[in-house]
C-alpha cells in the first residue's frame, strides 16, 4: 500500500482547516487524513456467546456445531476476515453474563451455555496468535458495567448485590369505581413487559420515540389485529376516561385499531389480565389511573431484560474491571480494548444511597426530595417524566461520573502505548443522556436543550482512539431515507455523520452496520458500509454470527476490494489531527 507523504497530508488538512468552522459542525479532519493516507477503519464484531456454536445443514438437516470454541472454528474466521479485507477483529471477551472466555484470575470464567458446555479453549488466546500470522489486529471486548444475565440469574452482580444498580421504577393501575385494579405499563418506562400496555393517542408522536430514526420499539404488541381469537384484547377510551370499547383483536380483521382523539387503547394480552377486563369493565363506565413509585435493584426489575448493571460508583465493582483489564493486557498481546456497555441502564438508573451520597457532595448542597427533585413520572399515562429541581444537574453528573471512571480505564490501557482504545456506543446522540453518557468530544460545537453551560466537559472522545456507533437502521443513505419520506437521520450514512459531528475529530468514528437490516437486500449492505465510511473513518460490522447465517463474506469483499491499513494503527496520525484542531480553535 502506497501512503502520501506526511507534506502533502499537512497540506490537505491546512486546506481543510481554512473553512471556517459552523456554530454546529467542526471539519472532518479525520475522514480527510485518513482517507489521504488510505486508511480506513474495518471492524468485524465478534459476539461471545452468539459465536460458540454456529448452524450448519449436515445432511439436509440444521445442527449447531462448534465454531469459536475451536481452533479450527477461529482459524476459518481469520481466514475469511482476511480474504474479506478486514483489518481488525473485535473480540468480545467478557459477556454481560461478567463471566470470560479465557482463563481469569480475576473473574468467573463461562463453562457453560444454553446447557451445553464451553470447552476450555482460551478463545482470547487463539484469536490473538491467528490473527496476528494472518496480518489483522485483534482488540478484546468487555461489556464493562454489566456483571449478570437476568434470564440465567447469574454473575458476579447476583453475588454481590450491592454492586447492582438501583431503578426508580413505576407501577400504573387503571382503577374502576368499586376499586377494582389493573396493573398495566405504557411506552418507554420501567416497568414489566408482560403487562398490559396502553396507548395515548399521541403516544407515537412522541419525540422520544422518534429521536434519530433509529429507536427500535421494545412494543412489539403495539400493531397487530387480526390473529387468532382469545390472544389480545383492545380496550378504548375516550377523553374522559370512559370505557368507549371493548373488542377481541380476532374480530378486526389486519388492520391494528388506534387511540381515538385525546382517548386511550389498552392492549391486554395475558389470560388472567383479559379475564379481569371482561369481568370489571363496561361500556361508559369512567376509570381513573393511579401510580406508585419504588426503588429497587436490578435483578428484581423487569425493565432491564437482560444486563444486570452495576453502580460504576461502587469501589469494589469498578477495582474489579480495572484489575479484570490489567489482566488482559499484561496476559495477552492484543492490539487494543474495547468498552462496551459502558452506561447506565436507562434514564432510570442509578438511584442508590451511594450515588445520592456523590450527586450531593458534587452538587454542594441536600436534596430535600429523593428522587422527586431529579424528576417525577406525569400522572398522566403516556407522558415524558417532570423534571425536577436538579434535573439537568442530574444528567450532567451521571455523565461525569462515566467519564471520570473511561478516564481511570484509559490510564490503564495506556501503561501499553501500542495499544488502540476503543469503545462502542449508539449514534442516537441527542438523546443519548438518557443512558448517562456524553461520547461527544470536550469540545464539541453541538447544543441541546437539556445540556447545562458545563455538559460538554463531561465529552469523553478524546480518551478513546476510535468510537464505533451504532448506526443501525436498513436504509443506507440520507436519500435511501428521503425517497422513504424518513429524517436524514434515518439512515446510516445520517447517524454517522451525526455522531462524527458530536466527536469532533477527537477521535475516529467507524459506522456501525446491523447485518439483519440487510438480510435481504446486499447492495444495500454495501452501500451502507461505504455510507458509514464516507462520514466516519470507517465501519464496524455486527456481527459475526449473521455475517455466516446469510453467508454475507462476499459481499464485504466486494466493498473492499483491497487491504487497507486501520486509521488508529497509525499511532502519529490522531495526535496530528487533535493538533490541527486545536490550532483552528
Amino acid at each position: 500500500m502506497k501512503f502520501r507523504g506526511l507534506k502533502e497530508i499537512l497540506g490537505c488538512a491546512a486546506l481543510l482547516l481554512s473553512i471556517p468552522l459552523s456554530a454546529q459542525r467542526a471539519p472532518n479532519l479525520a475522514r480527510t487524513l485518513s482517507t489521504a493516507m488510505g486508511a480506513e477503519g474495518r471492524l468485524l464484531w465478534i459476539d461471545a456467546t452468539a459465536n460458540f456454536w454456529r448452524k450448519k445443514k449436515v445432511n439436509g438437516l440444521d445442527e449447531l456445531l462448534p465454531y469459536t470454541i475451536t481452533r479450527e472454528g477461529i482459524t476459518e474466521i481469520v481466514r475469511n476476515a482476511k480474504l474479506a479485507h478486514i483489518n481488525t477483529l473485535v473480540v468480545d471477551v467478557k459477556p454481560l453474563v461478567g463471566q470470560v472466555i479465557f482463563p481469569s484470575q480475576i473473574a468467573p470464567r463461562l463453562r457453560s451455555w444454553q446447557g451445553r458446555p464451553v470447552p476450555e479453549i482460551d478463545i482470547l488466546q487463539a484469536f490473538v496468535e491467528e490473527g496476528h500470522k494472518a496480518g489483522l489486529r485483534v482488540h478484546a471486548s468487555l461489556n464493562i458495567l454489566s456483571e449478570g444475565h437476568k434470564y440465567y440469574k447469574v454473575g458476579l452482580a447476583y453475588e454481590r448485590p450491592d454492586w447492582q444498580s438501583i431503578v426508580y421504577t413505576v407501577n400504573r393501575g387503571l382503577v374502576t369505581q368499586n376499586r377494582a385494579r389493573l396493573s398495566f405499563r405504557v411506552p418507554k418506562e420501567p416497568d414489566s413487559p408482560d403487562k398490559p400496555l396502553l396507548l395515548a393517542d399521541d403516544a407515537q408522536a412522541d419525540a422520544s420515540l422518534e429521536r434519530t430514526g433509529l429507536d427500535r420499539p421494545d412494543d412489539n404488541d403495539t400493531n397487530g389485529g387480526g390473529g387468532s381469537f382469545g390472544k389480545l384484547l383492545y380496550v378504548s377510551m375516550d377523553a374522559d376516561n370512559k370505557i368507549e370499547g371493548i373488542a377481541d383483536a380476532a374480530l378486526l380483521g389486519e388492520e391494528p385499531l388506534a387511540p381515538s382523539e385525546d382517548g386511550k387503547m389498552l392492549l391486554v394480552r395475558a389470560s388472567d389480565d383479559r379475564e379481569w377486563c371482561l369481568q370489571n369493565l363496561d361500556l361508559g363506565m369512567a376509570v381513573t389511573f393511579d401510580m406508585r413509585t419504588e426503588l429497587i435493584p436490578i435483578a428484581e426489575a423487569k425493565s432491564e431484560k437482560i444486563a444486570c448493571f452495576i453502580n460504576p460508583l461502587h469501589p469494589e465493582a469498578r477495582k474489579h474491571q480495572i484489575d479484570l483489564i490489567k489482566e488482559i493486557i499484561t496476559n495477552y498481546a492484543v492490539d487494543g480494548i474495547v468498552l462496551d456497555r459502558c452506561r447506565y441502564s436507562n434514564i432510570y438508573n442509578d438511584f442508590s444511597n451511594l450515588t445520592k451520597q456523590a450527586f450531593v457532595k458534587w452538587l454542594g448542597k441536600p436534596i430535600a426530595r429523593w428522587p422527586q427533585d431529579i424528576y417525577t413520572f406525569s400522572p398522566k399515562p403516556g407522558k415524558r417524566v417532570v423534571p425536577g429541581l436538579y434535573y439537568k444537574q442530574w444528567l450532567e453528573f451521571r455523565a461525569q461520573t462515566i467519564r471520570d471512571f473511561v478516564a481511570e480505564v484509559a490510564q490503564t490501557v495506556r501503561s501499553k502505548p501500542h495499544l488502540s482504545f476503543g469503545t462502542y456506543v449508539g449514534a442516537w446522540y441527542p438523546s443519548y443522556y438518557e443512558v448517562g453518557v456524553n461520547w461527544g468530544s470536550e469540545k464539541t460545537h453541538l447544543r441541546y436543550a437539556w445540556y447545562t453551560d458545563d455538559y460538554p466537559k463531561t465529552g469523553y472522545a478524546e480518551f478513546f482512539d476510535w468510537i464505533a456507533l451504532g448506526s443501525y437502521n436498513p436504509f443506507a443513505r440520507q436519500a435511501d431515507a428521503k425517497r422513504a419520506g424518513k429524517y436524514n437521520s434515518s439512515s446510516v450514512e445520517g447517524l454517522t455523520e451525526l455522531g462524527t459531528s458530536a466527536v469532533a475529530n477527537g477521535a475516529f468514528t467507524f459506522g456501525g452496520i446491523y447485518v439483519p437490516d440487510y438480510k435481504n437486500d446486499p447492495e444495500m449492505m454495501i452501500n451502507a458500509l461505504q455510507a458509514a465510511s464516507l462520514q466516519g473513518q470507517g465501519w464496524m460490522i455486527f456481527d459475526l454470527t449473521y455475517i455466516e447465517e446469510f453467508n454475507f463474506w462476499n459481499v464485504i469483499e466486494r466493498t473492499t476490494k483491497a487491504d487497507a491499513p486501520a486509521p488508529d494503527s497509525l499511532r502519529n496520525l490522531l495526535p496530528l489531527i487533535r493538533k490541527a484542531m486545536d490550532i483552528v480553535r
